[in-house]
């Protein structure tokens, strides 16, 4: 009986175990280096688009990735339903575009790497040196 109970405490909590450190990450030869929380949340959600005088452009992970619920979750207090009405608002009324979705964390690296305008979250065991950590996510 306490075996069971054990074993599905264990199962409920295993979603929240499973959770990735995730970064927020530039192209290592980007001019930026660091930004602040509120920095990173007022990019994704459209009210940020330079930073020091550069364009910037956020990437968002595939909507099936679990890291975005994550992401929003923890940046903006918000589920991915309510992320698509805001967009779905801000675009109705002309005032803004979502971030580019991109394909997997391979392509989001890919793009980052590529132009200094990219900005991006993955995981932090995904990082590597094409890209620069400017903000880890608590």
């Amino acid at each position: 009986m306490i075996g069971k109970i054990i074993a599905s405490l264990f199962l409920l909590a295993l979603p929240l175990m499973a959770t990735a450190d995730l970064v927020i990450v530039t192209g290592s030869n980007s001019s930026i280096t660091s930004l602040s929380e509120n920095e990173i949340r007022q990019l994704f959600s459209g009210q940020l688009r330079s930073v020091s005088g550069q364009r910037v452009q956020p990437l968002d992970l595939p909507g099936s990735d679990r890291n975005r619920e994550q992401f929003y979750r923890k940046l903006m207090g918000r589920s991915p339903d309510q992320m698509r009405a805001y967009w779905t608002r801000l675009i109705f009324t002309g005032q803004g575009q979502p971030p580019r979705e991109v394909s997997s964390a391979l392509e989001l690296t890919t793009l980052v790497a590529s132009s200094p305008e990219y900005i991006g979250y993955l995981p932090a065991s995904e990082v590597n040196e094409r890209v620069r950590v400017i903000y880890r996510l608590n």
